[in-house]
């Protein structure tokens, strides 16, 4: 088993989704998160303190990144907020637990969705799982999975 970890562009949520999809894999996490990966003192091809369009965001996804609570409502304008800390970058994470044989045609798959050849295209990482338990049953290992 092991566990990939991606971190793409906000705006490629859904193509990446639908891609994985496709390739029949339907366990996924996606996470807001911020960061940076471009050196200090490089030019990115996404300035780092470029506002995020309202076109890229979820409709229950707050300007800041975060998720709307549930029964709260946005505001028609964002709210001014103060710029984020060392001008990290609004983008999503993604967690697959997947199969050894899947995780080759997964990255793949990944890259494929997520590549553009500009600085800030992501990163995908791949760790290896020492087990899964299925909390529902209590299976373990690659059983567990599926």
């Amino acid at each position: 088993m092991k566990k990939i970890i991606a971190i793409i562009r906000s705006e490629n949520v859904e193509e990446t989704k639908a891609a994985l999809k496709g390739l029949g894999i339907n366990g996924a996490t996606f996470l807001h998160v911020t960061g940076r990966g471009m050196p200090e003192g490089l030019s990115p091809a996404r300035s780092l303190s470029e506002e995020r369009p309202a076109a890229f965001r979820a409709p229950d996804e707050r300007q800041d990144g975060l998720p709307v609570p549930k029964g709260a409502t946005l505001p028609a304008s964002p709210p001014k907020t103060k710029p984020g800390p060392a001008g990290f970058l609004p983008q999503r994470m993604l967690i697959i637990v997947a199969h050894d044989a899947d995780v080759r045609p997964i990255i793949n798959t990944l890259v494929a969705a997520n590549q553009t050849g500009r600085h800030g295209d992501g990163k995908i990482f791949v760790c290896p799982m020492i087990s899964a338990i299925r909390v529902r049953n209590g299976e373990q290992g690659d059983s567990a999975l599926a």
